[in-house]
């Protein structure tokens, strides 16, 4: 397994939708063939089971694949101090500076 392929099972985890697998028509759940899913869409699944009332479908975490899609990406590693607003006053009024 290389990189690629590990940041693609990653941004189908993170991405997957439940109604990439279930359909409602007429107020009942309908489940997809599976042989219909794509490879990142098969990849997203953790699991099926029939619980004797219906299939339980059941995805990776899509937040643990958010965060490191996030880490990998570096995209919120500006220090917390950077993300303050500053304001710089300038001709301040005599009467304001005492």
């Amino acid at each position: 397994m290389n990189e690629e392929s590990v940041l693609n099972a990653l941004k189908a985890i993170a991405f997957s939708d439940f109604t990439d697998y279930i359909r409602i028509e007429e107020g009942e759940v309908r489940v997809k063939d599976t042989a219909l899913l794509t490879e990142a869409q098969r990849s997203a699944i953790a699991g099926i089971k029939d619980s004797g009332k219906g299939v339980e479908i059941k995805l990776h975490d899509k937040q643990k694949a958010l965060e490191l899609l996030v880490k990998y990406l570096g995209l919120f590693e500006t220090p917390q101090e950077d993300k303050l607003l500053r304001v710089e006053l300038s001709g301040i009024p005599e009467e304001w500076a005492e």
